[in-house]
């Protein structure tokens, strides 16, 4: 299939091609259009259900003219003005895309009653031109809304973002949505943020510019649309006036991505238009008049005078009547029905003149007329709609220019954007220490020194950095233990964000990176159950891993943390085993797999590119310090009844669960081969009772003296003597 996207404000419009429903799925996911057109019978329920659940405008598209694809090519070409839509991206076989996209334009054609001239740029995007990130992935990594508040706080954009005009907050969405793959691209990113790094004076007076510029590329769209007001005009005024300081300030460097921004035609002659038709502040429409500036017209400034004199006229007449008459209470005043008039109060009917014409009686006051109020009424009105009119002849003339420019201006608009997300990233990269990442081809190793993570480093509490290593010959599968609140998650996510920004083309938080780019970037997290679709938390994993063992290749990156929470015990080792041997076996894709399941660690013994690396901890006190350093190596245990303490549990619950671990830890059976977690019953205040926190020695002659040995398997002696000897060894 094919879908195509269009957004009439700002002129994004590109297509897409999609092979399985997942990838459209994917797509609406991500970009939540508004509405949707749907043409066909065979949209699958999935996509029919997430559109429902979401609310979103569903338009169904009948005449069959549409599925013609020369009529559609025909339709874009006649648009963009082409014969072909090669450059484009679209060749003969792209039936599909062309299609989608000629329906949409029709459509928004026909809705807004306008011939959307501003829509110049068209793409056909494609799968493999960008580091892919599906919605579960910019969810998980907390990219644009934080998990648990849904806000915007605490997230990677409310972090980096402090662009300074709408048009760089939109790309900004869109390099953090979907990053480079191409190292030149990338590097030429990272140079221009590197210049502007280097310089701040220059930074901060192109900043400075940047925050006047507004957004012209909406305001082409709505002169586009007719609906351009006289205040936004000047707006773009103002901005184009602003745009070749900008750009002066560019001159001289060395970047090719600042050296190409400063090229892009300014459309001075156009700035120079507005400034010469406009007034120096319009007002909100062109009936109010006041909009187009003296010397534009000899003709308008004509009647604008002779309108606005004959005023001064009329306030002249109504100080003659009132001299004539003795009638210091009389006024002149105007409505819609009767023009101008003149009212004088009940009390002062004695005083009015034979030659008045009374024209209306109020409660209070009367209303009259004169020929002379009539013939000075006539030439006011007449000025002031001459004036009108004129205004508008010129204000729509003006719209005109800025329509035929509006290409022109588009291209201007991306280029400010694109300095503007620049400027940006050297400001963050400034304000939090970032580094230029080296980048590599695809394949090459991930190593990051000193890794942060952007979002946590900024909540208050010292952040402690942490090393990575990725690759085939120190091993590009790291299998992470540790206990909870270690820091184990932070860890996983900060790799991901790091090479996410790098590949988007910003710094990175680390002393030091080094990045082979990555194709996709998956990540599976603790899930949540989803009743609305009838899936528990553990569907919700299998599909979300289903979906990467599909999808990964070797030039990927796979995030896996605690893969086999949601179901029983021994079904979620063996699901983790298995996928950690299939990603090591099939795929290849570099991988961090935080997990609870200590025997994972034996893997590293078995699989070659497998390693060991835990979250290190040290116990003081009957007590455990997180020291959220990774280390080599595999935690000894979980820590997990040392973090329940902490939290603040009951003390009986404490020291119970201490008794089950030790029976678990013992092997001890039963004739079915259960172990018997409940040996010994709840009696808490058994002084023989092992703790927790009893002494290794104590622990190991009790679980000796209570061990079955005929019962005990070959494997689970071994598996006793190893937790003994770990118990003494503490």
């Amino acid at each position: 299939g094919a879908g195509a996207f269009l957004d009439i404000s700002t002129g994004t419009f590109f297509a897409r091609r999609w092979e399985r429903y997942e990838e459209a799925l994917q797509d609406l996911r991500v970009l939540l259009p508004k509405e949707i057109l749907v043409f066909g019978d065979g949209v699958p329920e999935q996509i029919e259900s997430w559109v429902e659940r979401h609310e979103i405008c569903r338009t169904p598209v009948v005449p069959e003219t549409w599925f013609d694809p020369a009529k559609a090519r025909a339709v874009l070409e006649r648009h963009f003005g082409t014969t072909t839509l090669k450059g484009f991206g679209l060749g003969p076989g792209d039936r599909l895309p062309v299609v989608a996209a000629a329906l949409a334009l029709s459509y928004a054609r026909e809705t807004q009653r306008s011939d959307l001239s501003h829509l110049h740029g068209f793409s056909l995007r494609q799968s493999g031109d960008r580091l892919v990130l599906d919605a579960t992935t910019l969810a998980n990594l907390e990219v644009f809304r934080a998990l648990r508040s849904g806000s915007h706080g605490g997230t990677l954009l409310s972090v980096v973002d402090r662009t300074l005009t709408p048009p760089g907050g939109r790309l900004l969405r869109e390099w953090l949505q979907r990053p480079l793959r191409t190292v030149k691209e990338i590097d030429a990113r990272h140079d221009g943020v590197a210049e502007l790094l280097a310089d701040e004076s220059r930074r901060r007076r192109i900043r400075e510019r940047l925050a006047s510029i507004g957004d012209p590329a909406r305001l082409v769209s709505r002169a586009v649309l007719g609906s351009l007001a006289p205040r936004e005009a000047a707006a773009l005024r103002g901005a184009l006036q602003v745009i070749p300081e900008l750009f002066a300030e560019l001159v001289g460097g060395r970047s090719e991505v600042l050296a190409q921004i400063a090229g892009v035609d300014p459309l001075t002659e156009l700035a120079a238009e507005l400034e010469r038709v406009l007034t120096e502040a319009p007002p909100a429409s062109v009936q109010h008049g006041g909009v187009i500036a003296a010397g534009v017209d000899a003709e308008l400034d004509r009647v604008r005078s002779l309108a606005r004199d004959s005023k001064k006229h009329l306030a002249a007449m109504e100080a003659a009547e009132r001299e004539a008459t003795g009638i210091g209470s009389l006024k002149i005043r105007y409505n819609k029905v009767f023009g101008y008039f003149l009212e004088v109060t009940k009390a002062n009917q004695d005083s009015v003149p034979e030659h008045y014409i009374r024209k209306q009686t109020l409660v209070n006051a009367e209303r009259y007329i004169t020929p002379e109020l009539k013939e000075l009424e006539e030439q006011i009105l007449s000025a002031e709609e001459c004036q009108l009119a004129l205004e508008a002849q010129f204000f729509e003339s003006l719209r005109k220019q800025i329509v035929a420019d509006g290409d022109r201006l588009v291209t201007l608009t991306r280029a400010v954007a694109a300095l503007d997300v620049l400027a940006n990233l050297a400001e963050i990269a400034a304000r939090n220490d970032y580094r230029r990442p080296v980048v590599c081809a695809a394949g090459e190793a991930i190593e990051i020194e000193g890794g942060r993570h952007p979002v946590v480093e900024r909540m208050g509490e010292e952040f402690v950095p942490n090393d990575t290593r990725l690759d085939a010959d120190t091993g590009d599968i790291i299998v992470l233990t540790g206990p909870n609140m270690g820091g184990k998650s932070t860890y996983l996510r900060q790799v991901s964000l790091i090479v996410l920004l790098a590949q988007a083309g910003s710094f990175v938080p680390a002393r030091a990176a080094r990045i082979g780019v990555v194709d996709r970037i998956f990540t599976r997290v603790g899930a949540s159950d989803d009743l609305s679709r009838g899936e528990s938390t553990f569907m919700v994993e299998m599909i979300e891993t289903a979906n990467i063992l599909h999808h990964a290749s070797a030039e990927s990156l796979v995030i896996l943390d605690e893969l086999g929470r949601g179901t029983a015990t021994f079904d979620g080792l063996s699901l983790a085993w298995a996928t950690v041997e299939y990603l090591h076996e099939k795929v290849g894709a570099k991988t961090l797999f935080a997990t609870h399941y200590h025997e994972l660690t034996e893997l590293a013994s078995l699989l070659p590119r497998v390693v060991n690396r835990t979250m290190a901890v040290k116990e003081w006190e009957n007590r455990i310090v997180f020291l959220r350093r990774v280390v080599p190596g595999s935690a000894d245990k979980s820590y997990g009844i040392h973090v329940a303490r902490l939290a603040g549990l009951p003390m009986e619950v404490i020291e119970r669960a201490a008794v089950i671990l030790g029976n678990l830890e013992s092997q001890n059976h039963d004739v079915t081969g259960t172990p018997k977690i409940a040996r010994g019953g709840p009696s808490v205040g058994d002084s023989k009772q092992m703790t927790l926190f009893a002494p290794n020695e104590e622990v190991v002659i009790s679980v000796l003296r209570e061990l079955d040995l005929e019962r005990l398997t070959p494997l689970a002696a071994l598996n006793v003597l190893q937790t003994l000897k770990s118990r003494l060894t503490e």
